[in-house]
């Protein structure tokens, strides 16, 4: 399992947000949004006219690890502050063709935004994958996927 800010390969699939709540999953055929314990909804790529991600993002390299470290550290000394309470998701908007536009939350991996590069570069990914049909055979190796866009490349 590899992870790039909201992507993260899981097996054989590449799963947009934390796969413990609220997702999509990306596969070669179809789009499957799945809000925690609700039915799944399949929507092949065909029907789909655009995808927008909106994340909290940060310019920082490694927001995962600061932000854990630093809500431990200040939990653990002051007590609870409810900090919880105020956590912003993301959502996924996504467009069907002759139906109204779907907003579904993302569930985050941490507390904290998202690095901005990695958030660039899904939303880049989701149109890719909206307006070329061939490079949705990407998503058959997700590993790969990810590897290449933490890269770079």
């Amino acid at each position: 399992m590899s992870r790039f800010g909201p992507l993260e390969a899981r097996g054989t699939t590449l799963v947009l947000g934390d796969a413990g709540g609220h997702h999509a999953e990306l596969t070669a055929s179809a789009l499957v949004l799945r809000e925690y314990r609700e039915q799944p909804l399949s929507l092949e790529w065909f029907r789909v006219e655009s995808v927008t991600l909106e994340v909290p993002e940060t310019r920082f390299r490694l927001p995962g690890l600061v932000s854990t470290v630093a809500l431990g550290v200040l939990g653990s000394l002051f007590g609870d502050w409810n900090i919880a309470d105020d956590i912003q998701d993301g959502t996924l908007t996504v467009s069907v063709v002759g139906a109204e536009p779907m907003v579904m939350p993302i569930t985050r991996h941490h507390v904290g935004g998202y690095w901005a590069k990695s958030v660039r570069a899904a939303s880049a990914l989701l149109a890719r994958l909206v307006a070329d049909p061939a490079s949705r055979q990407l998503l058959h190796s997700p590993e790969r996927v990810v590897k290449l866009l933490a890269s770079g490349r």
